[in-house]
């Protein structure tokens, strides 16, 4: 197999694993099983060490953090901070950041009972009805799991994927 079909298959293999990934959070039954079925499918698919939240602390997050503080997978893998400071730490928005160099602003990202060795990050910001509610946070050792430069695209459409099922859930449309 030549190069340029090996990398349209590993793709291809990675773009199913994010499509297989959002089948299961639309079966989700509440908020923190939303969230439960993310981390532990990004655990597993992607091999991915450290996998945690960060949440605006704001009446439109509120029932989102109380679902995620009364799990007991999800409670120490949490971390609420004000919205001016997610909005200084990510102004891109529902962009995703990835991060491998000066890490230390997005640290306060991070659980205050967690701290995680993390020389890499990817950032997933999702919303609660249209509004930014926090992020779902992927972290690794190794320094060049996420690079700036490489494509968001699959983690922006998994990240609205997570957005459209919780503003479902907060809103009652299950």
């Amino acid at each position: 197999m030549d190069k340029t079909n090996e990398i349209r298959r590993i793709n291809l293999e990675i773009s199913m694993k994010f499509s297989n990934i959002g089948v299961h959070l639309s079966h989700a039954k509440s908020i923190a099983g939303l969230f439960e079925t993310l981390f532990a499918a990004i655990e597993k698919e992607f091999a991915v060490p450290f996998v945690w939240l960060t949440l605006v602390d704001n009446e439109n997050a509120a029932p989102v953090i109380a679902a995620v503080e009364s799990s007991g997978v999800l409670k120490e893998r949490l971390c609420v901070i004000p919205p001016a400071l997610f909005e200084h730490i990510l102004p891109a928005g529902v962009q995703p950041v990835l991060a491998n160099k000066e890490l230390q602003p997005y640290y306060k990202l991070l659980p205050p009972a967690n701290k995680f060795f993390v020389k890499s990050l990817a950032i997933i910001p999702f919303k609660v009805r249209d509004e930014i509610a926090g992020s779902w946070n992927n972290g690794d050792v190794l320094s060049d799991r996420y690079l700036p430069d490489m494509d968001t695209g699959l983690l922006q459409k998994l990240g609205q994927k997570v957005s459209l099922r919780l503003t479902e859930l907060v809103s009652g449309n299950k």
